[in-house]
């Protein structure tokens, strides 16, 4: 089931100082309406049955493309869907893994999308015609469970594996980067980059949140830090974000750690100039996560007036607040369908519902 969840309202802007233009276009977006009028997902856009009877473990718009959309199941495929123009259709299935799909990830130019399996190989698609690229087998034989896009060179893609491993890997070459590995205590269960590409986090089934400084232009990387943030769980989401305002200057992670908690975090710069980023938690959510990978992001629209906002989906049913009928597990993306007035959401059952935003 999913919900929205609001966060701390950032401080007020200082004397004399004048919100960037990208903060009054949210302020625009936003109009006069409230946050639960902004993210009440009130109707079903689309449903999609493709991989019906096997998770769906994400759902993930493409960059800047508001009507396509992809998915990932572990029947051991992924869809390519269109929602707009014409009828939502599912364009294309790519098929060729071994075993259960576990993640994967847009290039920034929607020319590729990279996908890793527990059949231990990372994949290369076509997402236009639905061809496997290329094939990279993990060199330890180890299930690849989640992987990530350097986003300041797009020929690199970052995968975390079940022998406790992180690797950088050259897509062109299929070759791993020159030092770009770490080790984890666990399993490597989630994966994301700060936007500037300098900080790859990395979540593990030890409860630890580790940081690494990668060179964007040799994937090689550089342990930073590390954090236990749940004893005795699981990371199982990562997600950062930085506002592109004065008005919330801060850096934020924000953490899925099971069975029960979503945290926010502050990013801080290292008091000892070593250029290593820290956690400092902001505030703590309470959810009900108990078999199933939870997954949650940030939302689109920001208000700062009011705050932001994140979306979660976790494994049980019950009262959200926002209109959300019943759906299992597996939070896909509530990013720019159409506008940002549309989320879409997976499940254990294998199905992608698409929700339409009321007030788009």
């Amino acid at each position: 089931m999913g919900r929205g969840l609001t966060l701390p309202r950032p401080p007020r802007s200082p004397p004399g100082v004048v919100p960037t233009p990208l903060a009054e276009a949210s302020r625009a977006m936003a109009g006069d309406t409230t946050l639960s009028e902004n993210y009440a997902f009130a109707g079903v856009f689309h449903v999609f049955d493709q991989h019906l009877d096997s998770a769906v473990r994400k759902v993930q718009f493409a960059h800047d493309e508001r009507h396509l959309l992809a998915c990932c199941s572990l029947d051991g495929t992924l869809s390519v869907c269109r929602l707009a123009p014409g009828p939502p259709a599912v364009l294309r299935r790519l098929r060729g893994h071994g075993a259960g799909v576990s993640d994967f990830a847009w290039s920034l130019s929607n020319d590729v999308l990279v996908s890793t399996s527990l059949d231990g190989t990372l994949r290369l698609w076509d997402p236009g015609d639905g061809r496997c690229i290329r094939r990279v087998p993990d060199p330890d034989g180890a299930a690849l469970l989640c992987c990530a896009f350097q986003p300041l060179n797009n020929n690199l893609t970052v995968v975390g594996s079940a022998r406790h491993m992180v690797r950088v890997v050259n897509i062109s070459t299929g070759k791993a980067a020159r030092g770009g590995t770490g080790r984890l205590p666990g399993r490597v269960l989630a994966l994301c980059f700060d936007a500037p590409g300098r900080v790859l986090w990395a979540g593990d089934d030890r409860g630890s949140v580790s940081s690494f400084l990668c060179d964007p232009g040799t994937g090689r990387l550089t342990k930073a830090s590390r954090v236990l943030v749940q004893a005795g769980g699981s990371i199982t989401s990562l997600s950062a974000r930085a506002w592109a305002s004065r008005e919330a200057p801060d850096p934020s992670l924000l953490v899925n750690a099971c069975p029960d908690r979503l945290l926010l975090f502050r990013v801080v710069e290292d008091e000892g100039g070593s250029g290593a980023p820290g956690l400092r938690l902001r505030r703590s959510f309470p959810t009900r996560h108990r078999e199933q990978p939870l997954r949650s992001c940030f939302c689109p629209l920001m208000s700062f007036r009011q705050g932001a906002c994140v979306g979660e989906h976790w494994d049980g049913l019950g009262e959200t607040g926002n209109g959300l009928g019943e759906t299992g597990n597996g939070l896909g993306e509530t990013g720019n369908g159409l506008g940002g007035s549309l989320l879409a959401s997976g499940d254990a059952a294998g199905t992608v519902i698409v929700w339409r935003r009321q007030h788009a």
